[in-house]
């Protein structure tokens, strides 16, 4: 069984933690909390990671000298996977300002990433000679021996941490994750127990637990480890292929395969995700990344995408035509047509017309729905339904002839119509 739950890093200023925003410095570090400037900050938030090394790199430019710049531009570099880059960055900003511990652990953080072990624990050193409370170090320290398999070594560094700050919950989750690997069950789970009981709502002591649970045999309760962590970060695939696997040793196949498809649906929405971080025209990204999120009905997610979308490129259709049918879902009628009203402004499209069609026909006005059904190119219950409605209003007008034409139209689309609308 695979297990990726000991990471829970500050590192570097803002993000490794997986947060768009900066976290509070850790307890007794002797710098403070890093003030992101605002013309950054937005991007930090949306995850527009290339604008924010674009809006930095100017920055930059004009004042060469501000090693916060260098740090944040490192922390977006980083969370695009560009570590050479964060490298430099932070090498530029140790070079302003050599006595800032932060720096020379944010480096270490990089340098770890990248398996330079030797760099980094040197680094780590440094910070600690700079600031011997500043407990994330150890943390960080002790996440490198961890990745060197040296389990002992590790629970050192974390007691450590502990000793510094007894409400390090990072730590306790960390020190269990190596006093698994060491074979120290027990000891583990009272770490796990303990992180739980500091933050309930602590994600990956609940996945490392159910870990554990498992690895003991003791699947029910793995598996109720395993569901809490995914009710927790819903977005996570590493909870479902835990989950699976346990089903998979229980006996459930049929459970197994349920996760195994939600796998599937993370993996390709983490990768919107990916594409939309270094994206300089991000509306398609988002516009694509919603339709995805409408796969399984989450309107609330999907509409935050496309409002983004149509907030960053007013001029595009696609993001209006998809609008405009999330709309019609949430049975926004209005909204819908305006929607679909602006793209098909800009550009012809089908989805666009097909929405028009189905607002046309909740509205009653039959002709219009048929026209934009007709140019949507659609057959389907719907089409047959506005046919078969008008057919209704030429009979009551007495236009007997085109009524019963407009009825076997209806039938053509729809054998059933007839019977299923009566």
């Amino acid at each position: 069984m695979r297990r990726y739950g000991f990471v829970t890093i500050l590192g570097l200023i803002i993000g490794c933690s997986g947060v768009k925003t900066a976290p509070s410095i850790v307890k007794d570090a002797p710098v403070q909390e890093i003030a992101v400037p605002a013309e950054v900050a937005p991007f930090f938030e949306r995850g527009e990671l290339a604008k924010a090394v674009e809006a930095l790199t100017a920055m930059i430019r004009r004042q060469p000298q501000d090693v916060t710049l260098y740090s944040l531009r490192a922390t977006a570099n980083h969370r695009m996977g560009n570590s050479d880059q964060a490298l430099a960055d932070l090498d530029q900003a140790i070079k302003l300002d050599s006595q800032d511990a932060r720096l020379f652990n944010n480096r270490g953080f990089v340098r770890l990433g990248m398996e330079q072990f030797q760099a980094a624990i040197a680094d780590f050193n440094k910070a600690t000679e700079l600031s011997p409370k500043f407990t994330n170090v150890y943390n960080n320290r002790g996440l490198l021996y961890i990745a060197q398999q040296h389990y002992n070594d590790a629970i050192v560094e974390f007691n450590h941490a502990i000793e510094f700050d007894p409400q390090y919950v990072d730590a306790y989750n960390n020190r269990g994750f190596a006093e698994l690997e060491a074979g120290q069950i027990e000891r583990a789970l009272d770490d796990f127990n303990v992180a739980i009981q500091l933050n309930p709502k602590y994600v990956n002591a609940f996945n490392n637990r159910g870990l554990l649970r498992a690895q003991a045999g003791d699947f029910e309760n793995a598996v109720i480890d395993f569901t809490q962590a995914m009710m927790l970060d819903p977005l996570n695939p590493k909870y479902y292929e835990h989950r699976a696997e346990v089903y998979l040793r229980q006996g459930t196949a049929d459970k197994a395969v349920a996760d195994e498809r939600k796998i599937a649906w993370l993996l390709q929405l983490h990768d919107f995700g990916a594409r939309l971080a270094t994206s300089t025209r991000p509306a398609r990204e988002l516009t694509q990344r919603a339709r995805h999120c409408l796969d399984v009905n989450d309107f609330e997610s999907a509409m935050k995408d496309l409002n983004r979308a149509v907030s960053l490129d007013p001029s595009s259709a696609e993001a209006l035509s998809a609008r405009s049918n999330l709309h019609l879902r949430k049975k926004s009628t209005q909204n819908a047509k305006a929607d679909a009203e602006a793209s098909l402004a800009i550009e012809p499209n089908q989805e666009a017309f097909s929405v028009l069609g189905d607002v046309f026909l909740s509205l009653g006005d039959y002709d219009k729905a048929i026209e934009n059904f007709a140019n949507a190119r659609r057959v389907d219950p719907s089409v047959a339904e506005a046919y078969y409605a008008k057919s209704k209003v030429l009979a009551a007008q007495g236009q007997v002839e085109k009524a019963n034409d407009t009825l076997q139209q209806a039938l053509v689309l729809d054998p059933d119509v007839e019977s299923r609308l009566r």
